[in-house]
């Protein structure tokens, strides 16, 4: 791995895990993925409203469980509540979050790469959550 900056011990025991010769370009690029992954995945199912304060704070919890992650420098989400109510009507009214409802931005830094990757819904491909890399320095 190419190294431009002094690695902490915990990070030289976790690099030699990874392929010799992995720039930190490839690098900052994988652990954007990571986090990409987390937030699709991981916080999807959770029961939500169209209540744009519950939706705020969600959106909160998502960044801040991001930025735990190593080499997270921000992440911005934004849940698009379509089509819920911003208000139960009984107890049994309620959404889950999915992919397609969010709007994400992870900016990630590993050494001098720096990575912005997104995921959006793509309505031209049937509102697939797409992730993809929009920025690599």
């Amino acid at each position: 791995m190419q190294k431009t900056h002094k690695a902490s011990r915990v990070e030289q025991i976790a690099e030699r895990f990874f392929c010799k010769g992995l720039t930190e370009r490839e690098r900052g690029a994988f652990e954007a993925g990571i986090a990409l992954g987390a937030i699709a995945h991981q916080f999807m199912g959770i029961p939500i409203t169209g209540n744009l304060q519950n939706l705020r704070r969600l959106e909160r919890v998502i960044e801040d469980a991001i930025h735990l992650q190593p080499y997270k420098l921000d992440a911005k989400v934004r849940i698009r509540p379509y089509g819920l109510s911003g208000r139960k009507r009984h107890q049994f009214d309620y959404g889950i979050l999915s992919p397609t409802m969010m709007d994400v931005e992870v900016y990630v830094k590993y050494g001098k790469a720096r990575v912005k990757a997104c995921m959006k819904a793509v309505k031209s491909l049937g509102n697939y959550p797409l992730m993809y890399i929009s920025k690599i320095d």
